[in-house]
């Protein structure tokens, strides 16, 4: 698929057919990933992939502790506040994504079952765990990006879709006893990944974004 239309059409997917995602498929989307630009070719990150039996019991341990209403403990702290222009995107997006997949925001039941899903992987047939060693610095958190949305484009590109997902960080020791990550390895991001349900109402939905002129800042003679 053409770069643009890859960039262009990639969207969070939020449900998933019962399709197994091989291993040389994912493999072969990684490769790509790896590709990604790091300061000094550091290449800083690395990928814990799970899937079948050993995915349920994760989800299981994680949808656990959240539904107990322990309190987030994540490896790298979720933000507290936003600047006003990006809180009130954020409240905006939140907003229609509840209108668009028929939920209530006011309905706290619904609201609840809907955050809970994050960490059964919205049943996605795979998930990643994306980490950084824990002496680097932000410089290394930037490579971090670059190559999660490397790999979401390497996704759409082959016809699968994923989900970046902050909130099933919450419990990192879970997903380090689980699957035996290193201590050494800050838990930064969990991506859901799978064959897109393109069918269903949770993946109808498409956030806005700003125009052009809103976040570039012009200098010199442009014609």
């Amino acid at each position: 698929m053409e770069l643009i239309a890859c960039m262009e059409g990639r969207k969070s997917c939020r449900a998933f057919l019962a399709k197994e995602v091989k291993k040389e498929v994912l493999g072969s989307l990684l490769k790509a990933a790896n590709r990604s630009p790091s300061y000094m070719n550091t290449q800083p990150w690395e990928v814990f992939a799970v899937c079948g039996e050993a995915k349920k019991a994760l989800a299981t341990k994680l949808y656990a502790q959240a539904s107990s209403g322990a309190p987030p403990v994540p490896d790298y702290p979720f933000p507290a506040t936003w600047p006003e222009a990006m809180d009130r995107r954020s409240k905006e997006h939140r907003l229609r994504r509840f209108k668009a997949v028929g939920v209530d925001p006011e309905d706290k039941e619904a609201v609840r079952a809907g955050y809970l899903r994050n960490f059964v992987f919205f049943d996605a047939p795979c998930a990643l765990f994306i980490g950084l060693d824990r002496s680097l610095t932000p410089w290394s958190v930037f490579d971090l990006g670059s190559f999660v949305h490397a790999l979401l484009l390497a996704a759409e590109a082959q016809g699968l879709a994923g989900v970046p997902q902050a909130l099933v960080m919450a419990y990192p020791e879970i997903i380090r006893k689980e699957l035996g990550t290193p201590e050494n390895i800050a838990l930064f991001l969990g991506i859901s990944l799978g064959y897109p349900d393109r069918d269903a109402r949770a993946n109808q939905y498409r956030s806005a974004r700003r125009e052009l002129d809103e976040f570039v800042h012009w200098y010199g003679p442009w014609s």
